[in-house]
């Protein structure tokens, strides 16, 4: 609709262009440039007011291709317009999802279950740019009364990733059953190489080939939450990248920003290192969610 808007408003401006350009050769305006705007602009819009016309055969004949061709493109630019502005506003006011979105360098949350709404709060407080893909209505609608962004469709389908635009996303966040997630990674990598992709995992048999098939990180929300409760609850630490527990005298450490964290690889310590607010606001969102302090 936007494009049909924008076609109309070139040819109208084409228009305007040949008209002036034609009575400044035809009437011999070149040292009045000014009234061969004049007459263009009153040819199209039918004015007329007499003071100014063509005098020439070839200048009418310029005028009544400007008369002809500038109402038209009028016309239809017109109505471009009113159906973008009535389309919006119908949608606005019948709460109904976006079509497509128009977002740069932003997240895609495919799934609205609890972890989808849990990384759209996050996101949201880190003032984060992101749009959601979900199948249920209840749920869109809820999404739509609260002024989330999201399209309704399958996560696993093409044209929905393309709606959310996909090829200039940064980022993936597959929030769903493993099966759909599975799907939804392999639509998404093959048609955005370089798109970072991140996959809940609820059977452990699954990560790895969530992995193979395209996802650079893989997340088990239920055992990474359950590995820190009981950490917490036995007062032992757990590695912040691989949630994994590790005795804190024996393992390998690092201060970052006046906490001490510990690791039980190298590999895992170098992670951390490259993106560390990455890993400290997976641990404060799993700490929000389950309800404990720090």
């Amino acid at each position: 609709m936007r494009r049909s808007l924008l076609y109309s408003i070139l040819a109208l401006w084409a228009v305007v262009a040949g008209g002036f350009f034609g009575f400044l050769i035809t009437e011999n305006y070149w040292s009045r440039p000014l009234d061969a705007l004049y007459l263009t602009v009153m040819t199209i819009t039918t004015v007329g007011f007499g003071d100014i016309v063509p005098v020439t055969t070839e200048g009418k004949l310029v005028a009544v291709v400007v008369a002809v061709a500038g109402i038209a493109a009028g016309i239809s630019t017109l109505q471009a317009l009113f159906n973008l502005v009535v389309s919006n506003n119908l949608r606005s006011e019948l709460g109904l999802p976006q079509r497509r979105i128009r977002m740069k360098d932003h997240y895609i949350i495919c799934g609205y279950g609890n972890v989808g709404r849990e990384v759209a709060e996050k996101l949201k407080a880190n003032k984060e740019s992101f749009v959601v893909i979900e199948k249920d209505q209840d749920r869109v609608q809820d999404m739509v009364e609260n002024g989330i962004s999201v399209i309704r469709g399958d996560a696993e389908d093409e044209d929905t990733l393309l709606k959310a635009e996909i090829m200039k996303a940064k980022g993936l966040i597959a929030a769903m059953k493993d099966p759909p997630n599975m799907v939804t990674v392999i639509t998404a990598r093959s048609m955005n190489p370089n798109l970072t992709i991140i996959s809940e995992v609820e059977d452990d048999k699954n990560e790895s080939k969530l992995r193979r098939v395209g996802a650079n990180v893989t997340v088990n929300c239920y055992r990474m939450g359950a590995q820190i409760m009981v950490g917490r609850a036995r007062r032992k630490e757990s590695d912040p990248v691989c949630g994994v527990d590790i005795n804190g005298k024996n393992a390998l450490s690092l201060q970052h920003e006046g906490n001490t964290y510990h690791f039980c690889s190298e590999e895992c310590m170098a992670a951390f290192k490259a993106h560390p607010d990455r890993f400290i606001q997976w641990l404060k969102a799993l700490d929000e969610s389950c309800m404990m302090p720090p």
